[in-house]
């Protein structure tokens, strides 16, 4: 049997208008899970496997889900998952 343990890390980026991360705010499992169904059209159940936009209409339902998020005006967010370590 295979002892090998994936862990995941997502990301709320926010994107200047330079294309460089100038807000980034890391979330947790049980964060991915509370506002997954924020977005319909994912591939994945953990948005794992895709990055996906974060349009301003979301940000209301986002902090509800998460009080601690913040989105900075002028930024374009996208949220997205990846493999913290095998």
């Amino acid at each position: 049997m295979n002892d090998i343990k994936t862990t995941l890390g997502w990301d709320l980026i926010g994107w200047d208008s330079g294309e460089q991360a100038a807000h980034v705010t890391g979330l947790n499992r049980v964060e991915v899970l509370r506002i997954r169904d924020l977005f319909p059209g994912r591939d994945d159940d953990f948005l794992e496997t895709a990055v996906y936009e974060v349009p301003p209409a979301l940000y209301s339902a986002m902090r509800s889900a998460i009080p601690h998020l913040e989105f900075r005006e002028g930024l374009e967010y996208q949220i997205g998952g990846y493999l913290l370590s095998v």
